[in-house]
């Protein structure tokens, strides 16, 4: 069965304000994120936490979805993280969990297939963007909660390996660079 994602989830923006270098909540933003739309590292920047930005707070399992620019990503948000408020660059998707496993929705969302389905259907002349209306109308399929969370699995399995790769090749290149480094001396 195939559902839209405005009938699995609340579609909002995330929040704009003006950041400061310490003290406050974490804002995050696309740059914290390396190119396969992992976290990395802890957010530089934060907020001031009033009656505003409190209603901007992520809650577990919220899904953030860049629509604009060069680089569409999901990620997942759990409460483990931390307590953090997304910049407005995100969309920000409350699933309803009784339907839909976040992690598997963040999984689906990175598929090369949703990917090109959003490059289609995009616009933007100088930057590329997303459409909330669009974003709402996709339509993903929706199988049982226990093959979601099996999927979900695998896409988490697969980001991690990526990881991993991406570390040892980092490795890779330090060693090498040490060694003709005491070559040419």
């Amino acid at each position: 069965m195939k559902k839209s994602i405005s009938d699995i989830a609340d579609i909002r923006f995330g929040y704009y304000s003006r950041t400061e270098e310490s003290e406050g909540i974490p804002y995050l933003q696309v740059r914290q994120f390396d190119e396969y739309g992992i976290l990395n590292g802890l957010p530089n920047e934060f907020i001031e936490l009033d009656h505003k930005s409190d209603q901007h707070l992520l809650k577990d399992g919220d899904v953030l979805f860049v629509g604009k620019g060069n680089r569409l990503f999901a990620w997942c948000y759990r409460e483990t993280y931390g307590r953090y408020i997304a910049s407005s660059i995100f969309f920000v998707l409350r699933t309803n969990q009784q339907i839909i496993y976040p992690e598997y929705l963040t999984a689906v969302l990175n598929t090369p297939q949703t990917k090109a389905v959003f490059q289609q259907i995009g616009s933007g002349s100088n930057i590329f963007s997303i459409r909330k209306s669009e974003l709402g109308a996709l339509e993903i399929p929706v199988p049982s909660l226990e093959k979601q969370k099996k999927i979900a699995a695998l896409a988490e399995l697969h980001q991690k390996e990526i990881s991993l790769s991406q570390h040892l090749l980092n490795q890779k290149r330090y060693l090498y660079t040490g060694i003709i480094s005491k070559l040419l001396q």
